[in-house]
């Protein structure tokens, strides 16, 4: 979907869900070398979230991770791109 291997259910709506795969494909398509920038990637995700639909986004984008998670309803992604899973969920 978009270009990326979104993890099913979705908690999110479809204008939310393209706008996290669309900005978390750019930010990493620019990035050169995750381990020294891998921390801005992230940043710039997250402040693109914050900017268009409010804030208390969280972002976490890496290889090898587990996650328990409390969210906003309807505010929740796991998806891959690649070899790097993102999580972005909304809580606050």
């Amino acid at each position: 979907m978009w270009g990326a291997k979104v993890k099913w259910p979705a908690d999110m709506p479809d204008d939310i869900l393209k706008f996290a795969i669309d900005k978390s494909t750019e930010a990493l398509t620019e990035c050169e070398d995750w381990e020294a920038n891998g921390e801005a990637v992230v940043a710039a995700v997250k402040k693109a979230f914050d900017e268009k639909w409010g804030p208390h986004w969280h972002v976490v984008i890496g290889k090898n991770f587990g996650s328990f998670v409390t969210h906003e309803t309807k505010r929740f992604l796991y998806f891959y791109i690649g070899d790097k899973a993102v999580m972005v969920f909304k809580a606050g």
